[in-house]
């Protein structure tokens, strides 16, 4: 009973929010509802996991996944490509102003061809290409900056007040049993803890961006502010209930980026901003290569030397036999016997190899990864160009570019239907010059 009422105050307070930030953020068009539900579906758990459609945990359920799953987003990419019809010379224009990420959507789709299970791998794209269809619908408004700010928000006031409730009153929903944890572990409204953890990363960097440069452009009230800051910090909090370390981290380098830019000092050395990438990717490449200083990183986290098997992990996916030129197609490494064999090594049962850049190698070779990083490259030198003109929403998307590129040392988050995958192909193709609206004040 008490739950139930948990419940039904969360729900009235989101849909109060929801009315509320029709004044303060408004949603542009109906479609961006379709971009909302898609956030949503991609950012916690399958409609299959909500209506508690039991998924045997085998290789070959993961191999066949979902027929609600899969007819429920097709339908939104559906619905999406029927609105985008109506805007062609948009849609053709955003998609033209980074060739470099629209090559590397291609080049994933051509992968499909020599995967071992190339149906599977084509299913697997059209997600893909979903993600893409609501990048471009978010892209193709008036104002993408106010946009992406809607719908942030609202995937905010849904997601956090709600994971707090089901972890605290449904544990057969918010919670579950780890076998690598030998325990109980808290998940919220996603599948998993880690999940569970880059929806808060996500939600509490927005947060904190409304909170430090968003009232510069406009008048905001104090209430507005509390009611800002009090979300931020239960998203902090679910994600140190969650244990989430790389989430916290990247909470924490996101923020930083978000205080370093309010000063006119950080925003001029952004000119030299391919410099100092090329240090901070040498100086994690070397962390990560010395044994003493992965101890020292992995005991301040609380962590064990592996990275809790991560890093037993890496070597054994390197050993395994595939072709370094082109990998083993879209999203095909964790599928077939090769998955049985690493299922049967590792309790955790891994889906992934925790390494978004060695994902990417492991399904696309090195010409995939050599795509990706050109495209990780072509991010920041337009969002250089959009910090250096003042522009505020540029400085969200950099620190999801900054942290979301160090998210991917410990999981796999390049491609697929994921927030932080979605937030660095919106920052791949957004304009800033096109998105004026949110200009540092003065």
């Amino acid at each position: 009973m008490l739950g139930m009422l948990a419940l039904l105050a969360c729900l009235t307070l989101v849909a109060w929010l929801f009315i509320r930030d029709n004044r303060v953020r408004p949603m542009p068009s109906p479609e961006s509802w379709l971009t909302l539900a898609w956030f949503f579906i991609v950012g916690t758990r399958p409609l299959s996991a909500w209506f508690s459609i039991p998924e045997e945990d085998s290789s070959d359920a993961f191999l066949e996944g979902s027929p609600l799953d899969r007819y429920s987003l097709l339908v939104l990419i559906l619905c999406g490509c029927l609105v985008l019809l109506h805007k062609r010379p948009q849609w053709r224009n955003v998609l033209r102003s980074n060739l470099w990420f629209t090559g590397f959507i291609a080049y994933c789709a051509i992968s499909v061809i020599w995967s071992d299970y190339p149906f599977v791998s084509f299913k697997r794209w059209v997600r893909e290409f979903g993600n893409l269809v609501m990048v471009v619908l978010i892209l193709t408004q008036d104002d993408p900056a106010k946009t992406c700010r809607a719908l942030l928000a609202r995937f905010a006031y849904l997601v956090i007040p709600l994971s707090a409730v089901l972890i605290s009153y449904f544990p057969s929903l918010g919670t579950y049993y780890s076998s690598d944890l030998a325990g109980i572990a808290y998940c919220g409204v996603a599948i998993h803890k880690n999940m569970l953890g880059s929806i808060m990363f996500i939600s509490a960097v927005y947060l904190a961006w409304e909170l430090i440069y968003v009232p510069d452009a406009r008048e905001t009230k104090a209430w507005d502010l509390t009611l800002l800051a009090a979300l931020w910090l239960m998203a902090v909090w679910l994600m140190l209930v969650a244990s989430s370390s790389t989430a916290l981290i990247c909470l924490a380098l996101g923020s930083a980026m978000l205080l370093m830019l309010k000063l006119s000092f950080a925003r001029k050395q952004v000119r030299h901003l391919g410099v100092y990438s090329l240090l901070g990717a040498s100086l994690l490449v070397t962390l990560f290569s010395l044994q003493g200083a992965v101890e020292m990183i992995t005991g301040a986290v609380g962590r064990d030397l592996t990275f809790t098997g991560r890093t037993e992990l890496w070597a054994d996916v390197l050993r395994e036999p595939i072709n370094p030129l082109v990998g083993t197609g879209y999203q095909s490494f964790w599928l077939g016997a090769r998955a049985d064999d690493l299922w049967e090594r590792y309790l955790f049962h891994p889906r992934q190899s925790h390494n978004g850049y060695l994902e990417t190698y492991l399904n696309g070779g090195l010409l995939g990864l050599f795509l990706l990083l050109a495209v990780i490259a072509s991010i920041g030198k337009r969002l250089k160009g959009g910090l250096l003109s003042g522009n505020n929403f540029a400085v969200l998307l950099f620190s999801f570019w900054v942290a979301g590129l160090f998210y991917n040392f410990t999981e796999a988050r390049f491609v697929g239907p994921n927030l932080i995958w979605i937030m660095l192909s919106l920052a791949a193709l957004y304009q800033p010059e096109k998105g004026e609206s949110l200009q540092t004040a003065g």
